[in-house]
């Protein structure tokens, strides 16, 4: 059976990906990449069917990963053309696929080219800075969920920030926009009595309060060590990310230094749950530019259920935002296990779970789909691919609160 498309994963090593680097816009670029416009990969020299079973050959190196879904476009037999899930990597210049049927000719003829097709998001509005950067507003196409709230990123210099500082888009959900700066309706994170709290910057230097919920990008030291200060002045040079996501929900896994191997995990997307639950991963911190922790500490991903989601859910026409105290927590919904309990083995998986979302009093909300936390320290190599039940993962190394860790991505 052939692989689905559905879920679909980006790394800044693709050819042509736009890269994190210490520069405002650097978040809007790449998630413009991956979400609404795709990558383009190179010009295929050759298409080369053996049964079902296709050879892609290109004239220069792919950079593509196993696993990854590229679109083929430009052959004269329709059968090539699509969405096809890479199975192998021979080497730098082929990667493999499978066809539903073994294709009309062996070898395709036309003008043949391969991009990286997007997750289908729409992105209605947004706006550029004469500075650098901007702001947009991002929002799922799928109109079978029950509520399609936006994403919105502002992505630029704030007044009262400084332009050396640490860099980070500011995000929200938003439940509804006429424009990029006309939000209707609820927020998550929102705060009554200081409405503009996650979007408007105060005070001034290293005393000034710049945003709530923050994606980081830009550093003064990788996410592994303490005292890196908003204030410090980040780093030049590219970031590594991934990507990963489907037509209702994403995950960002990236660095903040060009030395930073662990991830920190920022998403958005709708929750496995019966109330049309949203929900934002992100740093969740309001404080002045001279913070010296690291965002792990403040972001979602915890053994230890640190408040960081947000969620907006709608039922029965109702609507309201809703600041979690417990945020994302880790394995069934009866027992949490620490991740610190890391010598349990299970074939080849190592021991996984689902990562779920509760309310501040506890109450379960629903599960984050595509991704499952492993309690092993580093049981795999990093981007490692393994296949069991009939499904595929792939793990990726990221940084808790609680230090570092890894967790499986499901690919179909």
């Amino acid at each position: 059976m052939v692989a689905s498309t559905d879920i679909k994963f980006y790394v800044h090593t693709n050819n042509n990906a736009p890269q994190l680097q210490n520069a405002y816009g650097s978040m809007i670029n790449v998630l413009d990449a991956c979400l609404i416009d795709g990558i383009q990969i190179g010009v295929i020299s050759s298409l080369t069917a053996s049964g079902n079973t296709v050879t892609a050959t290109f004239g220069a190196a792919h950079n593509l990963m196993q696993c990854q879904v590229i679109k083929i476009t430009g052959a004269a037999q329709p059968e090539f053309n699509g969405e096809h899930r890479i199975l192998t990597v021979p080497n730098s210049n082929e990667v493999t696929f499978e066809l539903a049927a073994v294709p009309s000719v062996p070898i395709a003829t036309g003008a043949i080219s391969a991009s990286l097709p997007p997750l289908g998001w729409e992105k209605p509005f947004s706006s550029t800075n004469e500075a650098g950067g901007g702001k947009a507003a991002y929002r799922s196409t799928n109109l079978l969920l029950p509520s399609r709230p936006f994403l919105r990123v502002v992505d630029e210099l704030d007044p009262a920030y400084t332009a050396t500082y640490a860099k980070y888009a500011k995000v929200g959900i938003v439940e509804n926009m006429t424009d990029i700066d006309a939000m209707l309706g609820v927020q998550a994170p929102f705060d009554a009595l200081n409405p503009n709290k996650n979007w408007v910057g105060t005070g001034s230097g290293t005393s000034a309060i710049n945003g709530w919920a923050k994606w980081y990008y830009a550093r003064s030291r990788e996410n592994t060590t303490d005292g890196a200060y908003d204030h410090a002045t980040a780093l030049n040079g590219d970031r590594s990310y991934l990507i990963i996501g489907n037509s209702d929900v994403f995950y960002v896994l990236n660095g903040h230094t060009s030395a930073d191997i662990n991830n920190t995990l920022y998403s958005f997307g709708a929750l496995e749950s019966e109330d049309s639950a949203f929900f934002l991963g992100t740093t969740l911190y309001y404080g002045t530019a001279s913070n010296s922790g690291r965002p792990a500490q403040f972001t979602s991903f915890s053994s230890s259920n640190v408040s960081t989601a947000c969620m907006v859910r709608k039922k029965t026409g109702e609507s309201y935002a809703m600041q979690s105290a417990k945020g994302f927590g880790l394995g069934v919904i009866e027992s949490t296990i620490s991740t610190g309990a890391s010598n349990y083995v299970a074939v080849e998986s190592a021991l996984a779970s689902d990562v779920f979302c509760v309310d501040s009093l506890n109450a379960y909300r629903g599960r984050l789909p595509i991704i499952k936390w492993l309690y092993n320290h580093r049981p795999y190599i990093n981007h490692h691919v393994f296949y069991e039940n009939d499904h595929a993962y792939k793990a990726i190394n990221l940084f808790t609160a609680t230090g570092a860790g890894q967790m499986l991505c499901k690919l179909w």
